[in-house]
């Protein structure tokens, strides 16, 4: 039976920020609590994430038009299709769920932090006590049991919506949302996060944005895959090679040995 590909829309017309989805990641993540003070940057607090924060609700603020604006967006891992950070693993710690979600194996993980330079949206997070990288999950643990993301269970908005993923792209387009994620580059694929808004939709217009990278979301992301991929196919053709090599000693040394034997009947 095919696995559903799910996904999760964050509404930005309909978020209000509340946190609430913040906290219920902690919870049933067993995440410990951050200590926190004053932010004078903004109302994001704590200011990042971190090995024990996997998501933060960012407020985000502005002028546009002559008018202020006041928005929320909520920051995690979006489990790209093409997941660079997977790519990246030297170690295979990284799996990708036909679900949707990329998860990293903590029991496999080396904390050689390939993973980091590989994410174009500065995502995974280096424990140096535990040498570990730590990144939000997609809640696969509670998916794969028939439930929603806990995340998404908590919002009292419906800011965050949870189904098939193709579902949810083909809902919104036809509602008139703009769609950050349905198909983003060659480098990330699409994203089973997906942002959607109409009344951003104008937003850093006059400065020649698009409304997602006012956001932090680039339209042709990018990390740094480190030599990892290429060195597992220069490894393949090594190994094939030396295959061939192996065959081709093994038939050199027949057919020197049945010249030898028939040297000796001869003889």
């Amino acid at each position: 039976m095919p696995v559903t590909e799910y996904g999760i829309v964050v509404n930005l017309d309909t978020c209000i920020g509340c946190r609430a989805c913040q906290v219920a990641c902690k919870v049933w993540n067993g995440l410990k609590a951050e200590e926190t003070s004053f932010n004078p940057q903004g109302y994001t607090n704590p200011p990042d994430l971190t090995p024990n924060t996997w998501m933060i609700m960012q407020f985000l603020e502005g002028v546009e038009d002559g008018e202020p604006f006041w928005l929320f967006k909520k920051h995690q891992c979006l489990h790209c299709s093409e997941a660079p950070c997977a790519k990246a693993c030297p170690v295979n710690a990284i799996e990708v769920h036909p679900e949707g979600a990329v998860v990293i194996r903590s029991d496999r993980c080396i904390g050689c932090r390939y993973c980091i330079e590989a994410c174009p949206y500065n995502v995974p997070r280096y424990d140096p006590k535990t040498n570990k990288v730590y990144k939000c999950t997609l809640c696969i643990d509670r998916i794969q049991n028939g439930l929603q993301p806990a995340c998404v269970e908590a919002c009292p908005t419906d800011a965050l919506e949870f189904g098939p993923w193709r579902e949810l792209v083909e809902k919104y387009r036809a509602a008139g949302y703009e769609v950050y994620g349905d198909h983003v580059n060659d480098y990330v694929g699409h994203t089973h996060y997906l942002y959607v808004t109409r009344k951003y939709r104008s937003l850093g217009a006059k400065q020649g944005k698009k409304w997602y990278e006012v956001l932090g979301l680039p339209a042709d992301p990018r990390g740094r895959l480190p030599g990892v991929q290429l060195g597992r196919e220069v490894g393949v053709g090594l190994a094939a090679l030396a295959a061939l090599g192996a065959v081709a000693h093994a038939v050199y040394w027949r057919a020197k040995r049945m010249e030898k034997r028939s040297g000796s009947k001869g003889g």
